[in-house]
């Protein structure tokens, strides 16, 4: 009896922790870490077209720039506009003082018209030299006609025995005599015409000489009215009233308002990817602009690298140069991928977990390889299929948890 009861007694203990060990091994087995739906981020792995796309940031520019600068030390006299203002070609923007420009002016105008009152009275000189030296010879011409005719006469009276023949042979003389210091003086007429003419370029050259210094005076006077150059915007003016700047030193920077130029900075990693005519787009907080790569810089500067973008022709008038914008450049176009939104912890090219979701309301870890990252999509290499659904959001559970409950 007493051994029939020890037996019973020992089955007892050994059906309860029979019972103990299996309870356990149920209850372990349904001791999943639990999460709520809520406080994780789903995503779906799609397939189909992948843009890497770059991201960056820098601000819009100006092709086409114009830098004033002073032409000669003046004092700043009247600031009209200020940067920011539009302006067109002939638009004045500033206005410079210097008094000894001025002066000059005055100098140089009252030399010019000295040189043209000098030519006036130079011509009317030679005028009147021309008149006298026509009127001698006029003189001297009438004196060899009568010679002439005297002669003329004195021979048939010399045959007759009227007048003697050394008388008429004098006369004959004094005839010729007259009629070669017609041909002198007609010669020195001619000589005189060339040296008039000589005398008046001489002039010209002098009143062209005083007309270039006037226009030099004239051109320096006139930019102390300093205009813009050209149709654009303001974009600096580092001047104040009452300045004084110096010959050469800047006055104020305008750029067109279009065509304009994304300057733009991405991370030197990525910068490898963008080549010269990729497509890109610009982003303002109210609009938005195609353009295409034109410039890449091959030198980097804190750990990025200047990548230019000309926007296109039509782009938005809400565009401003300085503008401060967001870039994204479209570098490359891959067919049928598959790709998620990008992970908390994934980076490109590398490997990492994630817990897929089952249809039983859990998820499993599955190892994951990633591709190239794009904006906030990254290629999904191996691991997962389109159409699963993966927690893509940080998990606060211990590293060697494989499955876990979703509740909600």
């Amino acid at each position: 009896m007493k051994l029939t009861s020890k037996l019973i007694y020992q089955g007892l203990i050994g059906l309860s922790a029979v019972m103990l060990i299996s309870g356990w091994q149920l209850g372990f087995a349904d001791n999943a870490e639990v999460i709520s739906k809520d406080s994780v981020t789903i995503a779906k792995v799609e397939r189909g077209d992948f843009s890497i796309k770059v991201d960056g940031y820098g601000s819009l520019q100006s092709i086409n720039k114009r830098l004033l600068t002073a032409t000669s030390n003046a004092v700043v006299d009247e600031i009209k506009l200020k940067a920011g203002a539009v302006v067109n070609h002939d638009t004045v923007i500033l206005t410079l003082n210097n008094p000894e420009l001025e002066s000059k002016l005055r100098l140089a105008l009252a030399k010019l018209k000295n040189a043209k009152t000098q030519k006036r009275q130079t011509v009317l000189l030679q005028q009147r030299e021309m008149l006298n030296n026509e009127s001698s010879v006029s003189e001297l011409k009438a004196q060899s006609e009568i010679a002439m005719l005297q002669v003329e006469a004195e021979r048939t009276l010399a045959k007759s025995g009227i007048v003697s023949g050394i008388s008429a042979k004098k006369n004959e003389l004094e005839a010729k005599q007259l009629i070669k210091r017609i041909e002198l003086e007609e010669s020195k007429l001619d000589k005189l015409t060339l040296m008039q003419k000589e005398a008046l370029s001489i002039q010209d050259d002098l009143i062209a000489q005083a007309q270039d210094e006037f226009d030099v005076a004239k051109l320096m006077v006139e930019q102390l009215s300093v205009k813009a150059g050209m149709s654009g915007v303001i974009q600096r003016l580092p001047l104040s009233l009452g300045q004084s700047v110096a010959a050469g030193s800047e006055l104020a920077l305008i750029g067109s308002l279009s065509p304009l130029v994304g300057e733009i900075k991405v991370p030197q990693i990525q910068a490898h990817l963008i080549q010269i005519g990729m497509t890109a787009q610009i982003s303002t907080l109210n609009d938005q602009v195609r353009g295409q790569v034109v410039r890449v810089d091959p030198v980097i500067s804190d750990g990025a690298v200047q990548i230019d973008i000309e926007l296109e022709a039509s782009e938005s008038d809400t565009m401003k140069p300085m503008q401060q914008v967001d870039a994204t450049i479209f570098a490359n176009v891959q067919k049928n991928v598959n790709y998620i939104k990008q992970p908390t912890d994934a980076s490109e090219g590398s490997y990492g977990s994630l817990f897929k979701l089952t249809l039983d309301n859990k998820a499993v870890k599955v190892d994951v390889q990633y591709g190239k990252a794009s904006g906030q999509l990254i290629q999904v290499l191996s691991g997962l299929e389109p159409g699963e659904q993966v927690i893509i959001s940080t998990l606060d559970i211990p590293a060697e948890t494989t499955t876990i409950k979703i509740a909600g």
